[in-house]
């Protein structure tokens, strides 16, 4: 689904861009709803994606050496995740 220009002025990050600034972030953005527990990325997946949380809530975790799930961040609306994946990605 297209992006509205509005709900990118709500990151922090995005908040002082001007309206063609917005509109072409907008275009090249897709704004994805995931349920709950749905898994939106995990490790070994293909990079080169990041998200910003717009709202809701998101628990990036990994699996230890005992096979339990450790929380390793709890971004808040507005934060991102998934951007490492993105570094070296041409």
């Amino acid at each position: 689904m297209a992006c509205d220009p509005k709900i990118l002025r709500q990151v922090p990050l995005f908040a002082l861009f001007d309206d063609d600034e917005a509109a072409l972030l907008a275009s090249k953005v897709d704004l994805k709803t995931f349920g709950p527990r749905q898994r939106i990325y995990k490790t070994g997946d293909p990079g080169g994606r990041g998200y910003v949380l717009v709202s809701g809530t998101v628990s990036v975790s990994t699996v230890d050496q005992d096979n339990q799930e450790v929380v390793v961040d709890e971004p808040a609306p507005g934060e991102f995740l998934g951007f490492a994946s993105m570094i070296g990605q041409t």
